[in-house]
């Protein structure tokens, strides 16, 4: 059974960077930090919330994630689902017809994982994660500028936001959550855990400039990953404390982080 978000994977340049940022800047601690040689990674696994930021460095240009940087820059490159029996759930994922990218679990950071393929799941890498049996990282920190820093939502840009949804509902046994649309875009989401995914297409019956925009942006980049929301008790304390990255004050209570300053991931930073 698949259960929550065990982390968001993302790719940066050095490992040191993604730490400068997270450990660093966001307060975030390290609780897991290896290199994984038959990945051709070196990452880190850093909690935030009741979920994980897992960061990647290759270290080769011919890896799967070497490969990822050098097309497409730093950035958000997976979502992994937690189970408790990663075997079972992959199987299921096969009988279901998703593409698969392992056959069989293997070892990884979070535990003993596996991989589908983006193309049966709306250009999202998905992994699945069966951590070791008594695992438990999650310390949420209660004071300090960014106290219950938490991942909120991941968002996925698609052509058309009602049936992915309904595909991760359906293949992954996720509940369907409820979730604003901006202007011109339509909305559906699935929650994992204290977790939303969040998918956004245009709004097929508007011709707004924010709709054609965004249409034209899939067409261009394609279906997958499009940023993170997270989200701390105060969010003017916590832009202050992030004034270094440059926060552009957004809606009531919130603002964002460009990717330039985030190593390719837009970050929305919301009040609880």
């Amino acid at each position: 059974m698949l259960s929550r978000v065990h982390h968001v994977g993302l790719v940066v340049r050095r490992l040191e960077d993604g730490l400068a940022l997270w450990r660093d800047r966001f307060g975030l601690e390290v609780a897991k930090q290896a290199t994984i040689e038959d990945q051709g990674v070196r990452a880190a696994l850093l909690p935030i919330g009741n979920s994980e930021i897992e960061l990647l460095e290759p270290i080769g240009a011919d890896t799967g994630v070497g490969r990822f940087l050098a097309k497409r820059g730093e950035g958000l490159h997976h979502v992994c689902l937690e189970s408790n029996d990663v075997a079972a759930d992959l199987a299921a994922a096969r009988t279901r017809g998703l593409p698969l990218i392992d056959e069989r679990p293997r070892p990884g950071l979070a535990g003993q994982i596996c991989f589908l393929h983006p193309k049966g799941t709306r250009g999202a890498l998905v992994e699945f994660a069966q951590p070791p049996a008594g695992e438990q990282h999650h310390t949420p920190r209660h004071s300090g500028a960014l106290a219950d820093l938490s991942l909120h939502e991941v968002t996925i840009q698609t052509r058309e936001a009602a049936s992915a949804a309904q595909l991760f509902a359906e293949a992954f046994a996720l509940p369907p959550a409820t979730v604003a649309a901006p202007s011109g875009l339509v909305a559906a989401a699935v929650s994992a855990g204290a977790v939303r995914l969040v998918f956004l297409a245009a709004d097929a019956h508007t011709a707004s400039m924010e709709a054609a925009a965004f249409r034209s942006r899939v067409e261009a980049v394609g279906e997958g990953f499009m940023s993170l929301v997270l989200t701390v008790r105060d969010a003017a304390a916590a832009a202050a404390a992030l004034a270094p990255l440059e926060p552009v004050e957004g809606a009531s209570r919130s603002f964002t982080l460009l990717p330039a300053r985030c190593h390719g991931v837009p970050l929305d930073v919301r009040a609880m």
